[in-house]
């Protein structure tokens, strides 16, 4: 899937077609608190290094808070789910953002009972369903 910008429909970047990093210079970045071994599997793949406004939350609702009420933004998919996000927030795509990938780890040895593989199918439909215009198919 190519990386998003989530953003509220009342930013001042929210009327265009795709953003740049560049763009997004001035306004503050929102990103989760994550452990160092859990940075390789974040939603983001930003360097954060670069970012001048920075902040970090420990939850979804305090970044939906955020992304409702102020001009931040947020890296990921672009996917927004119905009936879970706020129809205010929206995602547009990032001019020139990574490709993410998004997937489940399982060992081979490991069998998954039927309840986990109905929860899995049921996430793949969810995904598929929320997936914004031209992503790349999963």
């Amino acid at each position: 899937m190519k990386q998003h910008v989530f953003l509220r429909k009342e930013h001042p970047l929210a009327h265009h077609e795709s953003i740049t990093l560049e763009q997004l210079r001035d306004y503050p970045y929102l990103t989760y608190q994550q452990d160092d071994m859990l940075l390789h599997f974040a939603e983001e793949a930003l360097n954060v290094d670069n970012i001048g406004k920075l902040v970090y939350l420990k939850d979804r609702g305090a970044m939906n808070n955020l992304l409702l009420n102020t001009d931040s933004y947020n890296l990921g998919t672009g996917c927004i789910v119905n009936n879970y996000m706020n129809p205010n927030i929206i995602s547009i795509p990032l001019d020139g953002g990574s490709l993410i990938q998004v997937g489940l780890v399982k060992r081979n040895d490991v069998f998954l009972p039927e309840e986990v593989q109905v929860y899995i199918d049921f996430l793949k439909s969810a995904l598929e369903k929320s997936m914004p215009n031209g992503s790349i198919d999963c």
